[in-house]
């Protein structure tokens, strides 16, 4: 997944569609790069347990590495079925701990 901020910065990295099938080692790498303090602060559910997968299926879950560190981002997809080409929406958070909105429509 690549996301590209208005200020021009480009963030790159894996996603995961989560799934009633999808296990805790299968979204290992969404852990990378995040410290403790950062793994919790003001993002719910996002750590390694059974709450996160709870949580999330149905949703992509994010990643990202940038100029500035790691952005995490959630979407709710609009056509699961269909994946990331089905569109969606949510929220990603800068390395600042800013939230931001983003959507993509579908292809």
């Amino acid at each position: 997944m690549t996301a590209v901020l208005s200020g021009g910065a480009t963030y790159s990295g894996p996603f995961f569609q989560v799934t009633r099938e999808t296990t805790i080692d299968e979204l290992g790498p969404l852990w990378t790069g995040w410290d403790h303090r950062w793994r919790w602060h003001g993002w719910s559910y996002w750590g390694p347990s059974r709450s996160t997968l709870t949580h999330y299926t149905g949703r992509v879950l994010g990643n990202l590495s940038g100029p500035d560190g790691k952005m995490r981002c959630q979407f709710r997809l609009i056509r699961p079925s269909s994946g990331m080409a089905g569109g969606g929406e949510g929220r990603c958070q800068l390395p600042s701990g800013a939230i931001i909105e983003a959507t993509f429509p579908p292809t």
